[in-house]
């Protein structure tokens, strides 16, 4: 029974709204650059923090900096394959 509530209850609800607002060009291409630029920080945080920095101060970690490189390369080329999706 509360099943059945539920779905008349969206149904009514879906019937009194307006259809939904599509997202415009402009605030699509505004989260694809914030979705770039997320991953790029994050691929150079990681890259910096796991491989470059225990390197210089004299403790390599190893296989945990080969992770590190391997995250920077897929999260920069999803920062690349975001930004090529950005309409001009």
């Amino acid at each position: 029974m509360i099943a059945r509530y539920r779905c008349f209850r969206y149904v009514h609800a879906m019937t009194d709204r307006e259809a939904p607002v599509r997202m415009g060009k402009a605030a699509r291409n505004e989260t694809r650059k914030a979705v770039a630029t997320t991953a790029n920080a994050l691929s150079i945080a990681m890259l910096i923090t796991a491989a470059i920095q225990p390197m210089t101060s004299g403790r390599p970690l190893g296989f945990g900096a080969f992770v590190a490189a391997a995250a920077f390369i897929v999260l920069q080329g999803l920062a690349h394959y975001v930004l090529r999706k950005v309409e001009d």
